[in-house]
């Protein structure tokens, strides 16, 4: 019975000292082996990896200066496998994603085909809830076109894992996941070819420099004085997933704001609707791609209702003048004339709208407008779930509708976005149309603009880091 013990004891020792002598291998072999570049992307860095992946995480760099992307460097042997794994970078970016990078020892006989890959399960965040997320596991890739990155001699991965948001009663909840000291990754599964490996919990360090990432922010007091009445933005939160400004004196949630960041080189116009949260009403901005000392935004437009209305009676005269291709117009609204004709460039008659400012140049946000039926947005909504459907008829975009003379509704197939900018392509019943002329046409919930000329310029103060 002793001799038995002894046995065991020595088979464990002897197991022991295999696993110490195959996981100092993996520590501390050099692959000395080529890897073919034109089935792998080869990198020099991982920091030339990342940089590769810019425009896909592109918060990257600034998450790295805030102390928002956490280093664990978690190293897993897998010994049947005769590899290692390596977590490496986890944040948490918006409404409670986890981008978390890691990597696999390479062998000389991997291909793009026959590569290892890690599915996670779940997650929970520690300090928060102990509740497990189902996650949806989305890979990031390279600029490159899809093929596995390498860097020396590891085959390098980046996810993002997207909880099931079904699972909890408000995206709310979400939000506070910034601020979990930690993330557990859970129900995690090694595949090699047909072989599946499963893996402990890990538990990945999340701790931040900054609460909620928010790292800096500036005071503004910038009046604004409209038709529609006066605002003014009071001050700019600059976070690791948006910037906010925040605004007082303007709280229809159907108000929109355009703007640009002209700290931009190749600065564009964006539309920006209205938030709250519980520090006020603000708009959500791109955040920073790295750390900055000064901002500067421009305030175009403000769009304060989509209320307007025109309706229009096609006669008999103006279905023949359409016909030849020749606009009729529908009526104005904020500045902008509203045209229509129709056209047949082969694949049926359609009714074209067109919008034209009524001097200078059209509001920026048309390039942003969109058109849709009565009929397809009632459809559209009646599929979306009641609790959901506020926030939907905040976003509602112009309808347009169709009556015969008998008041019986036209079909409307569908409404396109024209190849000339500021035109509305609509595929309609035609023989319906032609033969139930004089015919109403309506626009309704039209945006008005207003015109506003505001520079938003600043120095950002930098918060206090977490003790």
């Amino acid at each position: 019975m002793k001799k038995l013990n002894l046995y065991k004891i020595i088979g464990i020792f002897v197991s022991f000292a295999l696993f110490l002598i195959i996981f100092n291998q993996f520590q501390n072999g050099e692959p000395n082996f080529k890897v073919n570049d034109s089935m792998f992307d080869v990198y020099e860095s991982v920091s030339a990896w990342e940089k590769s992946m810019s425009n896909r995480i592109p918060q990257l760099q600034l998450a790295k200066e805030i102390g928002a992307l956490k280093n664990n460097q978690h190293r897993i042997p897998l010994l049947a496998a005769g590899r290692d794994l390596v977590i490496h970078d986890v944040m948490v970016v918006h409404y409670g994603a986890v981008y978390v990078t890691y990597s696999f020892s390479m062998k000389e006989k991997d291909e793009p085909y026959n590569l290892p890959t890690l599915q996670i399960g779940s997650l929970r965040f520690k300090g928060n809830t102990d509740q497990s997320y189902l996650v949806n596991q989305q890979q990031i890739s390279s600029e490159s076109g899809g093929k596995p990155s390498v860097i020396e001699h590891r085959l390098y991965r980046a996810d993002i894992l997207y909880p099931n948001r079904e699972e909890v009663e408000f995206i709310e909840e979400f939000d506070q996941f910034p601020d979990a000291k930690s993330v557990i990754l859970e129900n995690l599964v090694v595949q090699v070819n047909d072989e599946k490996v499963k893996l402990d919990n890990q538990e990945l360090d999340l701790s931040s420099d900054y609460s909620k990432h928010i790292y800096a922010e500036a005071d503004l007091n910038q009046r604004v004085h409209t038709e529609e009445g006066n605002f003014i933005f009071t001050r700019l939160e600059a976070g690791l997933n948006s910037n906010k400004l925040y605004i007082e004196g303007m709280n229809n949630p159907r108000t929109r704001v355009v703007m640009k960041n002209a700290t931009e080189e190749d600065f564009y116009s964006f539309e920006r609707t209205l938030l709250k949260d519980d520090r006020g009403t603000y708009v959500a901005l791109e955040p920073f791609r790295s750390l900055q000392e000064k901002f500067s935004y421009k305030v175009n437009e403000v769009i304060f209702n989509k209320d307007g209305v025109i309706r229009k009676e096609i006669t008999n005269t103006d279905w023949g003048e359409m016909k030849k291709n020749k606009k009729i117009r529908l009526g104005e609204y904020s500045g902008l004339t509203y045209s229509i004709h129709t056209e047949d460039k082969g694949v049926g008659h359609q009714l074209v709208i067109s919008i034209d400012a009524k001097k200078g140049d059209p509001p920026q946000l048309l390039n942003q407008f969109y058109i849709e039926s009565k009929q397809a947005y009632k459809d559209r909504l009646s599929s979306i779930p009641e609790e959901e459907r506020a926030f939907f008829e905040e976003q509602k975009p112009v309808l347009l509708g169709v009556q015969d003379k008998n008041k019986n509704d036209v079909l409307i197939y569908q409404t396109t976005v024209g190849d000339v900018p500021k035109e509305f392509r609509v595929d309609f019943d035609y023989e319906h149309f032609s033969s139930g002329v004089p015919a109403v046409i309506t626009l309704s919930n039209l945006p008005h603009f207003e015109s506003v000329d505001v520079d938003l310029k600043g120095s950002l103060e930098r918060r206090e880091k977490n003790k």
